[in-house]
Parts: structure tokens; sequence; C-alpha cells
């Protein structure tokens, strides 16, 4: 049975995922409104790698939703609690949607890694045929597919989990939750998904980093780009930059969390709850940037509440005439 700490504070994550959910669908629903209403030339392509991203981070925002989970480590093992409404469905669906919540993150990544060397091929070659954008979009799976594997071997006794759950955690409502996760955290395959994991998250910004700065020194010494494409691609870079580094940020509370009791043994029912959903709201803003710092959206976006605006004012004032003239 559940304590009273704990009741309280799936409770509040339960509103949170709600609320995050509604927010971040939100945020994609219009960037997908806006890349589908905006026809300009020069996001042609690109288009194809921001559609990517975007559908990758939806799958992210709806598993995340239905599983709910919490981390709960130890020195051996690592077991999620999941609260969501796939724990009405068994085991076997929360553990195929952890799969694919996990696999989808790390794509995101690369995903966003590809959109980068997109643009630094276009500066360097100007032209990229389209096998070439499949061929890049297949590369960019590959490293979520080992991934994948590793996951999928890794050991995930579920009793195991339970039984080392109820001994350190004897005050945890077990029976409220799908259990799931690995049994064994020290096998090669768990191992390697961890260096993955790390990897992922450390080295997605970095190399990031390093094609904006051939970008940016492309666009100051060549005298051919007009500046209206400088200003465009320079906007777009900051943008996907920002894109890289929030992930780091959402990421880090939760993975540190995860060495921190790996190696000290120790666990907090708080920190648990705290750390579990912060590394998925990037989904909210992530979306919101690419409105941003995508000029050709940003100012479709400008156009259409503009238009808003001017029609509802219209409005007002054609019914603030009638009733005077009445």
């Amino acid at each position: 049975m559940m304590s009273a700490m704990e009741t309280n504070m799936v409770l509040i994550l339960t509103i949170f995922y709600n609320a995050y959910f509604l927010l971040a669908i939100s945020s994609q629903l219009l960037l997908l409104y806006l890349m589908l209403k905006c026809q300009n030339r020069s996001l042609h392509e690109m288009r194809i790698y921001l559609f990517n991203i975007l559908g990758l981070q939806f799958i992210s925002t709806f598993s995340a939703f239905v599983l709910q989970c919490r981390i709960v480590p130890s020195s051996g093992t690592v077991a999620m609690l999941c609260y969501g409404p796939c724990k009405y469905l068994g085991n076997i669906v929360c553990e195929v949607l952890f799969h694919i919540l996990q696999t989808s993150l790390i794509a995101c990544a690369t995903a966003l890694i590809i959109a980068f060397y997109y643009r630094y091929e276009m500066l360097t070659n100007n032209s990229f045929t389209r096998s070439g954008h499949y061929k890049q979009l297949v590369i960019s799976y590959c490293v979520p597919l080992v991934f994948l594997i590793c996951e999928v071997l890794s050991p995930n006794d579920v009793n195991k989990l339970v039984a080392e759950l109820t001994v350190l955690h004897p005050t945890y409502g077990l029976e409220n939750y799908a259990i799931l996760g690995f049994s064994d955290v020290k096998t090669v395959a768990a191992s390697s998904q961890t260096l993955m994991l790390m990897i992922g998250l450390y080295g997605t910004p970095f190399i990031a980093l390093v094609f904006r700065k051939k970008i940016i020194k492309i666009l100051h010494s060549s005298r051919s780009y007009h500046a209206e494409k400088i200003v465009q691609t320079k906007s777009m870079i900051q943008g996907l930059t920002l894109q890289t580094l929030l992930p780091l940020i959402c990421y880090c509370p939760g993975f540190t969390y995860y060495i921190y009791s790996q190696y000290t043994q120790s666990s907090s029912l708080f920190v648990e709850f705290a750390v579990s959903p912060y590394g998925f709201v990037y989904t909210i803003f992530d979306p919101l940037l690419t409105i941003y710092y995508v000029l050709p959206y940003r100012r479709t976006f400008k156009a259409i509440f503009s238009k808003h605006n001017s029609t509802t004012s219209a409005t007002f004032v054609h019914s603030e005439t009638a009733r005077r003239v009445a």
C-alpha cells in the first residue's frame, strides 16, 4: 500500500503528465500546421529533416505520457515504476512502449545531427540528391537500432526487480504500478546501452557545436550568398544548436541521479518523482524553437496572428458601429 507521501507524489505526477502532454502536443501541432502552411522554397528539402525530428518527438511525447514512469535505481538493477494508462494493458505493452520511448529519444539526437550535416553540405556543395536524403535518414537510424538491440538483450527479470524493490523499498505500493526495467546493469549489453546514452547525451551538443562553427565560418568567408540567406541560415543554426542543448539540460538530473544511486546505493522517493519526468520537458519547447528560429515559419505565424487580430478588430468596429447606429 502507498504511503501518504507517495500517494501525493503520484497525484502531482499525474497532473504534470496531463499538462505536459497537452502543452507538448499543442506546440508540435502548431509547428506541423506552419510547416504545411508555409511553402517557402528554401525549406523544401530541410522540411524532410524537420518532419523527421517532429515525428520522433511526437512518438516520445505519446510514449512518455502513456508510461508515466519513475526510475528507481540500485547498485545492480534499475526499475521503472509506471503509473500511466499502460499499466492497464499489461507489462508487455509497457515494455514495448518503453523501448519505443528510449529509442525515439536517441533517434531525436541523431536526427538533429543529420540536420546540421545537411545544412553544412548545402553550403559546401550546394546540392543534395533525394537518395542522399534517404541515405542520411537510414544512417541516422542505425545508432538507435543498435541501442534498441542492446536494450532488448539486457536482462529484464521482473521477478528479481520486484524482489529487490520489496527488500529495499518496503513502503512502496508496488501493486499499483507496472514494473519493468533491467535486472543486471553490469552485463555487456546493459553497459553498452548506458555508454551509448552517455555519448548521445554529451556527444550530440559537441558535434552540433563543431558543425555550427564550420557553418558560421563559411557564411562569414563567402561572398556568394545574399544577405537574406545568411540571416536565415544563421537563425536556423542558432535554433538547431539550442535544440541539441535542451536535451542535455533536461536529461542531466535524471542521468546524474541514476549514476549517483548506482555508486552510493542510496535513494530518495522525492528525487525519483522529481527527476523522472523532467527529461521530457524539452519536447514542449523544441517545436517552439523551430518556429522562432526558422524565419519563414516565424513570419508565417506572425502573418496568421496579425490577420486574426485585424479580422477581430474589424468585426469589433463593425459591430460597434452597427450598435451606435441602431
